[in-house]
Formats: C-alpha cells, sequence, structure tokens
C-alpha cells in the first residue's frame, strides 16, 4: 500500500516554519497567554462552574415555568432553550456552546434543538465589549450604547425569523443526580479541559496574526481573533462611520479562533457547527444593514 506523503510534507514545513519565525511564535504564544490569564480566564471560568450549578439546582425548570411557553412560541424551539439564551446574553461566547452542550448531556434539549440554539445565541461578554467599545469610541457613549446592543436585538430577531424546529415540553429521559460534591468536582474538570482548548487555540490565532498580519489591519485581526482585531481599533485614524462598521463585522461574525473553539466544544457531539457558522453570517449581514442606516 503506497503511503501518503502529504502529512509529512507538510509537517516538516511546519516544523522549519517555526523554526524560521521562532521569536515571533513564542512572543506571540506569550502575549495569547496574558490575554487569556488577564481577560479569558478569569471571565470564563466562574461563568462554567456557576452555568453547571444552576443546572444541578434547577434553574432551567425554574426559567421554563416563568418564560418557557413565549420562548417556545417565539424562538420556535425548546422552552428549554430559555436557560441557554439567559446564559449567553450574560456570560457570552463560547460560554454559550458549552452551556447548550450541557443542556444536551443532562438531557433537557435534543441535538437539533441545540443546533437552533447556536444559529441565535451568539453575544460577546457585555463587560469586555463595554471596555472595549469605550476604548474605541472614547466619549461617543451614544455610539457604545447602540453598538452594545445591537447583538441582541439581531439576535433576537434571528431567533424569531428562523425555521421552525421540533420541540420539547418535557424532558427526553430521566436526568443524573449526583452529590454536589460530585457534581462541582465534574464540572470543574470538564471547565478546565475546555479552557485548555481554548487557549490553545486563541495562542495559533495569535500566531497566525503576528505573521500574515504584521501591521495589524483591524478588519484582518477581527477575522481572525475578536480581541485582537478590536483592540486594533483604538486611535486608528479612520472616520466613525468605517470603525462603526468594521467593529460590528468583527462582533458579528466572532473570528475564526471562537468558530475553531465552538467546533473544539462541540466535538464530541452530534450538534450542528453549521447551524452556528449561517448564524454569524446572517448576523454579520443584518447588523451591517442596521449600522448603515442608523
Amino acid at each position: 500500500m503506497k503511503q501518503n506523503k502529504g502529512p509529512l510534507l507538510i509537517l516538516t514545513i511546519l516544523t522549519l516554519f517555526v523554526f524560521k519565525y521562532n521569536v515571533v511564535i513564542q512572543e506571540s504564544v506569550l502575549d495569547a497567554c496574558e490575554v487569556f490569564i488577564t481577560k479569558l480566564f478569569p471571565s470564563l471560568f466562574p461563568m462554567m462552574i456557576i452555568t453547571d450549578c444552576f443546572l444541578y439546582f434547577g434553574l432551567p425548570d425554574f426559567l421554563v415555568k416563568l418564560l418557557g411557553k413565549p420562548f417556545q412560541k417565539c424562538f420556535h424551539t425548546s422552552p428549554y432553550g430559555v436557560y441557554a439564551f439567559f446564559i449567553s446574553c450574560f456570560s457570552g461566547t463560547p460560554t454559550n456552546a458549552y452551556t447548550i452542550k450541557n443542556l444536551v448531556s443532562q438531557n433537557y434539549l435534543r441535538e437539533e434543538e441545540a443546533s437552533h440554539l447556536l444559529f441565535f445565541t451568539f453575544f460577546s461578554n457585555p463587560l469586555f465589549l463595554y471596555t472595549m467599545l469605550n476604548l474605541i469610541f472614547p466619549g461617543n457613549f451614544a455610539i457604545t450604547l447602540k453598538l452594545l446592543f445591537l447583538p441582541y436585538l439581531v439576535n433576537i430577531l434571528l431567533g424569531i425569523l428562523s425555521k421552525s424546529h421540533p420541540s420539547s415540553n418535557t424532558l427526553l429521559t430521566s436526568k443524573d443526580h449526583h452529590s454536589f460534591g460530585v457534581a462541582l468536582t465534574k464540572s470543574i474538570k470538564n471547565s478546565m479541559n475546555t479552557l485548555l482548548m481554548i487557549l490553545g487555540t486563541v495562542s495559533i490565532f495569535f500566531v497566525l496574526n503576528a505573521i500574515i498580519n504584521p501591521e495589524h489591519i483591524p478588519i484582518i485581526s477581527g477575522l481572525l481573533e475578536i480581541s485582537q482585531g478590536l483592540n486594533s481599533l483604538i486611535g486608528v485614524d479612520y472616520s466613525l462611520k468605517i470603525k462603526e462598521i468594521i467593529t460590528v463585522i468583527i462582533m458579528s461574525f466572532g473570528g475564526l479562533s471562537i468558530h475553531l473553539q465552538i467546533k473544539g466544544i462541540l466535538s464530541d457531539t452530534n450538534i450542528s457547527y453549521t447551524s452556528f457558522l449561517k448564524g454569524r453570517i446572517y448576523q454579520t449581514l443584518i447588523s451591517v444593514l442596521l449600522v448603515l442606516f442608523i
């Protein structure tokens, strides 16, 4: 049987590439680690633990009783999706995918319902976004406020206008019950595995951006990694409208780093990444149109 030498050739080229750009790669990985430690880990890790604790203490059931029926009617999915939407609004992405995956594993949602939810639950962490927007548009609170709430408006529109999916009013099967200590330990383990994957992904895209985009052109940086893209817009000499459009594109698409993180989180499930991708394309188009005319 003839051996395929393509992968070996690619790995050899990558090895030479690493040696050639050794200093750039080291600096980029250290920058990625700094961003992860100072910005991502402090916000993502607590939210992942909190969402698991909410699951353990039955917050989804409470939200279903309170808002489940109107949510099911408006967004064409399981009433238990209201919990995923609620968490996504406050914690952002990729915590939304982590939460939706856990809802499936705990038998609150079917996988097709989870795929549908990924279509319209994409938000950046609001505290992170508010901080970045204030730096990009200093002294323009109206623009900051508009762009801060734009993702919520567009995602609600996507959810309302999206294709109807089969929904379940009751749990599919009985859920697993553990002691709180066991559940917390399991949550910490799962969270750390997910966070390590996120760190690796962010590092890769920091390296890519440093090599292929040494001038740090905002739109290129943003399509690769959202935090670098928004950061590169601070202080640039663009008109306000151009900065708004670029900011909205970066916010709405999320960057390839986020997309790879979502794929990694969903890798051991049948939840559709394609639904997430379609949602981001639609969100980007609608958001840009709204910014052009508002």
